[in-house]
């Protein structure tokens, strides 16, 4: 069966490499430059910033077996071991990071797909039994269809297309409430100081992630996310202001000297709350499934989760 995927994220490759191993053929189409989503780097020379999700947990079996491989075959290291915020009862897990940058691990994953980025879906349709993205490059057709963006982009693009939700459906998928995030990549003139490559910080600032302790860049740089209450209430400020704010209390907390900087606005960072259902189908001629981080658990063992969930359930309606 034919697939499209839409979205280069954790979930879109993670659905995409278990339907091919599956034997079908998928299309993974993301109108990004890069695929990794939230997992993302940038690079700047020989400073390199994950600017995105700075690392990930492993607590289902699923998960952890994944994480294991990627560990066995050098993508992903250990960083540190963290307290569990959510569930305290776990004690200290390790936390994962890609090696050479989040991102670099979803470009290897990529490598393995047909993988169309720069390219956008203006609608979707249901023609019979196929399902129809149109594209500004024109049309892709197949059999099945697996959505993974944030969802109120997936809602807008479901309005500007033929096919309807069931209001039960959209009012669960409307419920979903996204927190956004300011980030500011930060270049230093010396060594951070921090302790462990990371601070958690109260206020405007709720993380500070040094980047060359984590083995991502070879010169100082770190990456300074906002709370989500400052990033609410400054997401569409201009970024000259928010970036001042970020970088003035990150420096109180830092030994290098703060020497360059880029903004970056992330207007879905994370679902407050999530639905746990891995993924959702919808009720069409053809299959078509959401999936994302808002059905599994949030961040990037959610995504992981909900991909695998999606795939399946693809799988089962073909």
């Amino acid at each position: 069966m034919d697939v499209i995927v839409v979205g280069s994220g954790m979930s879109g490759l993670t659905a995409s490499a278990e339907l091919v191993r599956q034997g079908h053929r998928v299309v993974v189409v993301d109108k990004g430059r890069f695929p990794g989503g939230r997992m993302a780097t940038r690079h700047d020379g020989g400073t390199r910033f994950d600017h995105g999700a700075q690392h990930f947990s492993a607590r289902s079996d699923a998960f952890q077996r994944t994480v294991g491989q990627w560990v066995d075959d050098g993508r992903v290291a250990v960083w540190y071991e963290g307290h569990s915020v959510t569930r305290p009862e776990r004690g200290y897990e390790p936390r994962y990071v890609a090696v050479g940058g989040m991102r670099s691990l979803m470009v290897q994953i990529a490598q393995t797909l047909d993988v169309r980025q720069s390219t956008e879906i203006s609608a979707v349709a249901v023609d019979g039994d196929e399902v129809v993205a149109h594209t500004g490059d024109g049309e892709l057709r197949a059999q099945a269809m697996v959505l993974t963006p944030p969802l109120p982009q997936t809602r807008a693009l479901l309005d500007r297309s033929n096919i309807d939700l069931a209001a039960a459906q959209a009012a669960v998928l409307d419920a979903v409430v996204y927190e956004p995030s300011l980030t500011v990549m930060a270049s230093l003139d010396g060594p951070s100081g921090l302790h462990d490559g990371h601070r958690a910080s109260d206020g405007p600032v709720a993380w500070i992630a040094d980047n060359q302790q984590k083995g991502v860049s070879a010169l100082p740089s770190v990456t300074i996310q906002s709370s989500a209450v400052y990033a609410q209430r400054h997401l569409d400020a201009d970024p000259s202001a928010w970036s001042r704010d970020l970088v003035s209390v990150a420096q109180e907390h830092i030994d290098g000297r703060i020497t360059a900087l880029t903004p970056h606005r992330w207007r879905y960072a994370q679902p407050r709350g999530t639905l746990d259902v891995g993924a959702m189908a919808i009720e069409s001629d053809a299959p078509i499934v959401l999936a994302g981080e808002a059905f599994a658990g949030a961040k990037v063992e959610g995504a992981y989760l909900s991909g695998i969930a999606a795939a399946e359930a693809i799988s089962a309606g073909g």
